[in-house]
């Protein structure tokens, strides 16, 4: 039969309770605890605020180093004096040759996304996410959100330049 050794030693019940505790201060040390525990909430909580933001995506659009650029010349293939020029550093313009009307705008791809910036000459910039494919080194389609000037469409070009 297995014996408590505690009873031995009188470190049982509130006598013995009171020997392990000769010499500590009750309050200091249930107010270290107190602290000890305080702290760790804090810093779990951290942990779980840090874990839960980097986990988010709040934007499919991370930055620089994800966004993509092309550059060139691009023809529309229905209306053939209608070009969209692209810079590399994410500024371009679309001109219609035969009426001479012209619209600057910025630029950047995320994956299959174009989002653009365009400056209108007389009224304020506006904003279209449209869906890019660039099919080969020398042709591409932009699908154009109902907002667009295009309307709702699908447009392929031709790079000729």
């Amino acid at each position: 039969m297995r014996q408590d050794l505690r009873d031995k030693e009188g470190l049982t019940g509130r006598i013995g309770l009171e020997k392990a505790c000769e010499g500590v201060d009750r309050v200091s040390a249930a107010k270290r605890l107190g602290r000890m525990v305080a702290l760790a909430m804090v810093l779990f909580a951290s942990l779980v605020v840090a874990v839960g933001l980097t986990s988010c995506v709040d934007d499919d659009n991370d930055g620089p180093e994800t966004d993509w650029y092309f550059s060139g010349v691009w023809q529309n293939n229905e209306y053939l004096d209608e070009d969209m020029v692209f810079y590399s550093d994410g500024t371009g313009y679309w001109e219609s040759v035969s009426t001479g009307a012209y619209l600057d705008f910025d630029y950047y791809c995320y994956g299959n996304w174009i989002y653009f910036t365009f400056y209108p000459v007389e009224s304020a910039p506006y904003t279209l996410d449209c869906y890019i494919d660039l099919i080969n080194d020398g042709n591409m389609s932009i699908t154009w959100p109902a907002g667009s000037f295009y309307g709702a469409t699908t447009i392929y070009y031709t790079r000729i330049d």
